[in-house]
């Protein structure tokens, strides 16, 4: 007869077994479903995870946010992974482009503009690498992409991400570009790098606030003066935007009757600032006119139809002949079809600010305004003619050709107007990078300083970027001080009119910034 206790040995060793393979049925099962957030965008190890069913985080390249991005990305990629081959002995830090690189139907941003972003800022890497454009070749620089998704809404994980690269010691992450768009979260996110050291170079922030200043916002978090330490600006802001356009207006031989359209959809950053430069640098063209306001879609939304009908109606009877447009770019267009359906027998200047001039992408747009006895005045960030300036004219920035030349090389579009350059994003995304890169190359002055330079002391030179250390950009030679409140002296704004003739040469004379 068998022995009992053998049985229950037997037992209790299957038990044993059993409860084992058990529990590490459950310890993979419970790693898979905590690690399953980066199993869906690629890998456990790439930087980038799935949070509200979009991928967002930091790579260097690897993993790919939009098949519109596969190219440049892969040359990211690649030259990342050759300054990591130049050996041990040479210093490397890396800077990130901060973006919205996932989208919606309701984004702020939209693959375009973003591709041109990261071609922009790649093109400005490979200058700071393989030239003395922008200062010593060392440190080299590492360029990362950080998507915080399509709304910015996964900003929080992402910025902490990059806040823990700023701790690398061998790469430390020095420098932020980017920012995204003119909207509270980018507040929240300049407080948040600011509040550990790191500074950060924007491109799409154009709202008045949203930039280094004197005091700046305290740790109470003080709304009555939002400048923002640690924030320094590539494109004009809305203010030195609608400057040019004074001087536009002054140009004028017939002095002009003009309105403001506004989308009092909060909140929007850019609109609201937007707004109130316009009162307050254009308010003698105004002569009393009232706000004309609309609901509009803010940061993407599509336009309702007949969301102009009574707008239009008043700015006819008001008898206006330029308007102040106050809104968002989706909202402009809607607007001028409803101005061009009318009743307004009289031409029609309506004046805006733009980054760039994606609207020369547009086809029959210039037949649309000249149909219709519309002008469109930009101020914008870029006019893509400057290259037939003579070089050394005052009518455009002296960099701008460098640039033109280093982003066609990595690039090649049409010989005479490469169509990458028309909406401004890869002017002001390489003119960041350039930025930073100075900025980090000036540390080199430290000495015999042991390792690359933090954050912190590269942040420390971002307000000495000026008179023997200006940064010729694309978009002028660039200059910074304590006093400047983030704006750059020696940025152009030019003043672009649609419809554009055919051999029409930049406008002279452009607002330059400081040049006042």
């Amino acid at each position: 007869m068998a022995d009992p206790a053998g049985w229950r040995g037997a037992d209790r060793k299957r038990s044993l077994l059993l409860g084992t393979a058990a529990a590490l049925v459950l310890a993979v099962v419970a790693t898979t479903l905590l690690m399953w957030d980066r199993f869906t965008c690629g890998g456990p190890n790439n930087g980038v995870r799935e949070i509200a069913d979009e991928c967002v985080g930091v790579t260097e390249g690897d993993y790919v946010f939009h098949d519109d991005f596969t190219r440049v990305q892969e040359l990211i990629r690649e030259e990342n992974e050759r300054v990591a081959a130049l050996g041990d002995d040479l210093p490397i830090v890396r800077v990130a482009l901060l973006g919205t690189f996932t989208f919606d139907p309701v984004s702020p941003m939209d693959p375009g503009r973003m591709l041109r972003s990261l071609e922009g800022a790649y093109t400005a890497q490979k200058r700071a690498n393989d030239t003395h454009d922008f200062g010593d070749r060392t440190p080299r620089i590492q360029l990362v992409v950080a998507n915080m998704g399509s709304r910015q809404h996964q900003w929080e994980p992402v910025v902490d991400d990059l806040v823990d690269m700023a701790r690398d010691e061998e790469r430390p992450l020095v420098a932020v570009t980017g920012m995204g768009v003119s909207i509270a979260s980018a507040r929240d996110i300049a407080r948040t790098l600011d509040g550990q050291g790191i500074p950060m170079v924007s491109t799409a922030l154009t709202a008045d606030g949203l930039a280094h200043g004197p005091g700046g916002i305290d740790d109470a978090g003080d709304e009555e003066n939002p400048t923002l330490p640690g924030v320094l600006r590539v494109a004009p802001s809305n203010t030195e935007y609608i400057k040019a356009l004074r001087g536009h207006l002054d140009g004028l031989d017939e002095r002009a009757r003009a309105i403001i359209v506004y989308d009092r959809t909060e909140p929007d950053l850019f609109v609201a600032s937007l707004k109130q430069a316009y009162t307050e640098h254009l308010d003698p063209y105004i002569d009393g006119r009232p706000v004309q306001e609309y609901e509009g879609t803010t940061v993407g939304d599509d336009p309702v139809r007949g969301l102009f009908a009574e707008v239009t109606m008043n700015v006819c009877v008001s008898g206006a002949d330029t308007v102040l447009f106050a809104g968002r770019a989706p909202d402009l267009d809607e607007f001028m079809e409803s101005l061009a359906a009318s009743t307004c027998d009289r031409p029609m200047r309506i004046m805006f600010v733009a980054t760039g001039l994606s609207v020369l992408n547009e086809e029959g747009r210039m037949a649309f305004l000249a149909d219709n006895d519309l002008t469109l005045v930009y101020a914008s960030g870029i006019d893509t003619r400057w290259n037939l300036v003579p070089q050394g004219s005052a009518d455009a920035p002296e960099g701008y050709r460098a640039f033109r030349e280093a982003y066609i090389e990595h690039f090649p579009s049409t010989e005479h107007d490469p169509e990458g350059l028309r909406n401004g994003y890869a002017l002001v995304n390489h003119d960041a990078v350039a930025v930073a890169a100075q900025a980090i190359r000036m540390t080199n002055e430290l000495g015999d300083a042991d390792g690359p330079p933090t954050a912190h002391e590269v942040r420390a030179r971002m307000t000495l970027l000026n008179t023997a250390h200006e940064v010729r950009a694309g978009g002028g030679t660039l200059g910074y001080s304590p006093e400047g409140a983030g704006e750059a002296t020696g940025r152009f704004v030019p003043i672009v009119e649609m419809p554009l003739e055919p051999g029409d040469a930049p406008a002279p004379d452009p607002h330059v910034i400081g040049d006042e």
